[in-house]
């Protein structure tokens, strides 16, 4: 199960395809590393039920290494996949849709 949050926490974190996009300048739209903690406090209670629907707990130590990562993933010119979403989403019902669902997750498609 704890394969399910860290497959979660990649697919969240990371764009799609397997080579790094070529550096492009910043545009408003774009998540930066600043974004990573906050996407992920926004994105708290959605990760947490997700979690918890496959029988494990979210916790602060995953946390910590999910953000380490998406700054890390920026930084190499992979921005998240989900980060603009979660972060324009105007309340938690808006947030939850922007992730696949566990299904979507066990066959790798995007919601």
């Amino acid at each position: 199960m704890k394969r399910f949050v860290i497959v979660l926490l990649l697919f969240g974190c990371q764009s799609s395809g397997d080579k790094p996009p070529p550096p492009a300048p910043l545009s408003p739209s774009q998540v930066t590393a600043d974004d990573c903690q906050r996407f992920l406090t926004k994105a708290r209670a959605t990760i947490q039920a997700m979690g918890a629907h496959a029988g494990m707990t979210y916790t602060e130590q995953m946390e910590a290494t999910a953000a380490k990562d998406c700054r890390a993933d920026i930084a190499a010119g992979r921005p998240m996949a989900l980060g603009r979403c979660v972060l324009d989403a105007p309340n938690e019902g808006a947030v939850h849709k922007c992730f696949p669902t566990y299904d979507q997750l066990m066959t790798k498609q995007a919601p």
